[in-house]
């Protein structure tokens, strides 16, 4: 392995300082808002500080070095529907359109709302939500598609993971104690007349201040982690190119047990970083490793390494059917069915790298084979599910590094609102180039 310059982890880590400062800092901007800005007009600013958030977090999804901006979504979300819930304020408290409906003689028009009130809260549903959807959320799920990231796959995995973790249960514990504060305070004490100065202290100056002391203790937790982790990182860090070679004979494949006692593909080598892996390229490394001549070879697709920097090149070789003749030169493993790769991929059994090979080619095939480029149904049957026959992978016509069949495979015309989903998509996709 070649050594990577500990800077990485330090990157990586400050990253994600910056990302929670700019979540937890969000609502901070909001509470100084709100000295200035008059509440029938908060929503707007408060709609756009979530706006950026999302520019933010779709930006650092393909910067050079990516930083897990899990927290930032979290915040992204809690400001989208707090502006909702003051512009529904805002609304029911104007007699333009429910004039008599509602009764808001006990109401301050001047304060038909307390910021803190709104976001806090809100906060707090948003991060329990996110802590209790875990790693099925569907940032974290197109992040592992983009980036073939496994919580499992190495340092810097583990460090998105627990550290995002740990964030979002930060602005859990946050937005629940300010939310327990705040609404104690109301009921207790608040007269609604105006906000004097101990309302301002208990609804704004007390909240900034403790995102003024989050900020200190996370840039103490990371400079500490950069410390602890940079050596393991220098270590274990990779510029190289690694080719790995998914090998396949029939409805077999051949899987070899690692030193960490799980199964992943027995054939894998690296390569300079500026040596461009051909598919001829790849046929001769393979013959290197394997001492065989018979065999068919295909590309499948590329990905990024943990730092960003080094290519990950995955092909798929295809050994003849025959048992028989199924001969795989020096390397030594075990032929395993799909059926028995569902079951160690069920029991965690196979390798991080391999999961995301099987778990990629599957989501690919079954969406390339049910629906078109859109999204559409190939066949007129809802939840038409197509067979998956390994023997058939080298004939199947699929790009595999095309990742828009990820996409597909996450909203098609089977997924309630399909089209407004796809409309969506696309508003934002535009807005955020």
């Amino acid at each position: 392995m070649v050594t990577s310059d500990v800077k990485i982890t330090r990157r990586i880590l400050m990253g994600m300082w910056v990302n929670w400062a700019l979540a937890f800092g969000s609502f901070a901007l909001v509470l100084v808002l709100a000295f200035f800005v008059p509440k029938n007009w908060l929503p707007l600013p408060v709609a756009a500080i979530a706006y950026f958030l999302l520019i933010y977090s779709r930006h650092d999804d393909n910067a050079t070095l990516y930083i897990c901006g899990r927290s930032v979504r979290v915040a992204m979300k809690a400001l989208f529907w707090s502006a909702a819930v003051m512009l529904t304020i805002n609304i029911l408290n104007t007699h333009m359109f429910f004039a008599g409906a509602i009764d808001w003689s006990a109401t301050n028009h001047d304060i038909p709302y307390i910021v803190s009130l709104v976001i806090f809260p809100m906060l707090t549903l948003v991060s329990l939500w996110a802590v209790l959807r875990g790693r099925s959320n569907k940032y974290c799920v197109r992040c592992r598609r983009r980036h073939g990231f496994s919580s499992c796959n190495g340092v810097v995995s583990t460090i998105y993971y627990r550290e995002s973790r740990y964030q979002v249960m930060m602005l859990l514990c946050f937005g629940a104690t300010l939310t327990a504060v705040t609404v104690w305070y109301y009921f207790y004490y608040y007269i609604n007349i105006n906000l004097n100065t101990p309302d301002l202290f208990f609804f704004r100056i007390m909240p900034m201040g403790a995102y003024a002391i989050s900020l200190m203790f996370m840039w103490m937790r990371y400079s500490n982690l950069t410390a602890v982790i940079g050596p393991v990182m220098s270590t274990e860090s990779a510029t190289n190119t690694l080719v790995r070679f998914l090998i396949v004979s029939g409805d077999f494949v051949m899987l070899d047990r690692t030193d960490g006692g799980r199964y992943d593909t027995p054939a894998y080598t690296e390569v300079p970083p500026d040596f461009f892996v051909t598919l001829d390229d790849a046929r001769k490394l393979f013959k290197r490793l394997s001492g065989v001549d018979d065999f068919e070879i295909r590309f499948l697709y590329s990905t990024k390494n943990h730092d960003m920097r080094a290519d990950v090149v995955h092909y798929a070789v295809f050994m003849p059917d025959e048992v028989s003749t199924r001969d795989a030169g020096v390397l030594r493993g075990e032929w395993f069915s799909l059926e028995q790769i569902n079951r160690m991929l069920n029991t965690a059994r196979l390798g991080a790298e391999l999961c995301e090979e099987v778990y990629r080619i599957f989501t690919i095939t079954m969406a390339w084979k049910t629906y078109d480029a859109e999204g559409r149904r190939l066949y007129p049957i809802k939840h038409y599910r197509p067979t998956f026959r390994l023997r058939d992978f080298k004939t199947w016509d699929v790009n595999y590094n095309d990742v828009n069949w990820l996409a597909v495979a996450d909203n098609n015309q089977d997924r309630p609102f399909f089209r407004t989903r796809r409309l969506w998509n696309r508003i934002l996709d535009s807005l955020s180039r």
